[in-house]
């Protein structure tokens, strides 16, 4: 039993190792341009070393966005439809500054979002599955406020617009800050946050 339990935590101890080195050339080199042999380098290993643990590239490479890519909401069990807008607003400040922490992974998101070819199309699938549930949720938070009365500034046909407007200025912001690391993202979410919140009619917050 001691063998088999010390088996198991060097197989994780490795399969953490190759999912990092993973997530670091993937994000460095695009999908395509990444050889499992670049990555068994990476992660000190041989190729088939890697491939004992993830059968395939595309299966490595999914395996990656699953362990790297969840929302700040889900890490935290939060539930969108018992936000106020006031919380949703500063859940997306919290949200990029984890992303700050996180730049190989953004980089890898917004790589995947445009990759070309079939060979890469479930990595870009996944990308754009995360910013459906990013404006999924923006729309569920702002369904609530409008039936709860808690603004009334929005229609109701504005609700889909305002989503796809978070999730532009949050993307936005993200590419200023992959193309100049010393862009505060931050503090640009913060401000939009804050103009959101003004034109809402929502109460001031002190941060």
């Amino acid at each position: 039993m001691a063998r088999t339990s010390a088996s198991d935590q060097t197989g994780r101890e490795t399969r953490t190792r190759i999912l990092k080195a993973a997530l670091e050339q993937f994000s460095e080199r695009g999908y395509a341009g990444t050889s499992i042999t670049a990555i068994a380098k990476a992660a000190g290993l041989s190729a088939p070393g890697v491939l004992h643990h993830f059968p395939d590239k595309q299966t490595l490479l999914l395996a990656v966005l699953e362990d790297r890519g969840r929302l700040v909401a889900d890490e935290q069990d939060i539930k969108y439809e018992d936000l106020s807008l006031s919380d949703a607003l500063e859940l997306m400040v919290r949200t990029v500054e984890e992303n700050v922490h996180d730049r190989a992974v953004i980089r890898l998101e917004h790589l995947c979002a445009l990759a070309p070819g079939d060979s890469s199309e479930l990595a870009a699938h996944w990308s754009r599955l995360r910013l459906e549930r990013l404006r999924g949720a923006s729309e569920v938070v702002a369904e609530r406020a409008l039936r709860d009365g808690e603004v009334s500034a929005v229609e109701r046909n504005d609700i889909t617009g305002m989503a796809d407007l978070i999730i532009a200025t949050l993307v936005g912001l993200e590419h200023l800050w992959l193309l100049d690391e010393n862009f505060d993202m931050v503090a640009g979410m913060r401000i939009f946050t804050k103009m959101l919140a003004n034109q809402l009619g929502l109460p001031r917050s002190e941060g």
